[in-house]
Formats: structure tokens, C-alpha cells, sequence
């Protein structure tokens, strides 16, 4: 699922052709496709996800740019590998995105680069909801977003 920063400009490109769109990306930490309906597992551990993949956009093909998850969402909201965004672990300095340009201001290429941050271009309203960044320390997550909404009961 992960696209490059490249890949990333020609799928907003197309996505601007579209007069309405809506777009769900979901992510849950741990899962395996090979436990989903959807991907073919025999027991019904997923009722809500299978419903949803029978009118939506299924990959099968998909592989992790790092690990473990922080560096990978990270990569995959930036179109930017770890080593090159900065976020390489789960903590300390290893888990901060690099600060970049003159005068090294916060955020500053995430918050004109980020995937939401493209898609707020084209007119889309975003939103992440998630305890995701609570979690880790991880606010670069939200970068971009127009709304962040803390998941009830999360840190």
C-alpha cells in the first residue's frame, strides 16, 4: 500500500478527475490478511471488514516499506521511506521525523508533503481517528489532518 512520493502526485492527480470521492483508510496494528473472510480464512472473525471489501478496493498484494509499524506509517502518510523521513524505531530520537529547511521549522515537510495534506488539496475533508500517536508519541502522525479525534478510552 505504501507509494512513493512519486506515485503518490500520479494517484492525487487521478483522484482530482473524480467529482465526489470518498476515501477510508483503515489500519489496524497486528492484523493478518490470512485471518480476514475477505482474504479467504474459513471462520467469521470479520464480518464488518468482509461486508466492506465486497464493494471496496482490495489489495493483495502489499508489503511493509519498514518496521516496525511507527517507520511504516510514517513512510506510507509521507510517500518517504524511514531513512529518508526520519523515523527509523518506535522511540527516542529514532522515532522524530526529521526537522528540515532554514530554519528548521516543526513539521514544516510533513505538514506540505503529507498524504492528508494532499488530499485537503483537492478539496477532501480529512480526519485520523486513532489513539495511534498517543500511543507512541507519535504527533507527526496528525500532520496534515484537518481534524484528529482521540479514540474514547485511548491513552
Amino acid at each position: 500500500m505504501l507509494c512513493g512520493s512519486v506515485n503518490i502526485m500520479i494517484t492525487i492527480s487521478k483522484i482530482a478527475e473524480f467529482k465526489v470521492m470518498r476515501l477510508l483508510y483503515i489500519d489496524i496494528d497486528t492484523l493478518r490478511a490470512d485471518h480476514l473472510g475477505c482474504y479467504g480464512y474459513h471462520r467469521n472473525t470479520s464480518p464488518n471488514i468482509d461486508a466492506l471489501a465486497k464493494s471496496a478496493l482490495q489489495f493483495n498484494e502489499v508489503y511493509a516499506s519498514d518496521t516496525p509499524c511507527l517507520p511504516s506509517r510514517s513512510a506510507l502518510l509521507t510517500g518517504r521511506f524511514g531513512i529518508h523521513n526520519g523515523v527509523v524505531n518506535h522511540g527516542g530520537t529514532d522515532a522524530d521525523p526529521v526537522i528540515e529547511g532554514p530554519g528548521r521549522a516543526f513539521w514544516s515537510e510533513l505538514q506540505l508533503t503529507s498524504f492528508p495534506t494532499q488530499l485537503k488539496r483537492l478539496g477532501m475533508r480529512t480526519a485520523s481517528i486513532s489513539s495511534f500517536a498517543q500511543r507512541h508519541s507519535a504527533f507527526h502522525w496528525h500532520a496534515g489532518f484537518d481534524e484528529v479525534i482521540r479514540v474514547p478510552g485511548s491513552i
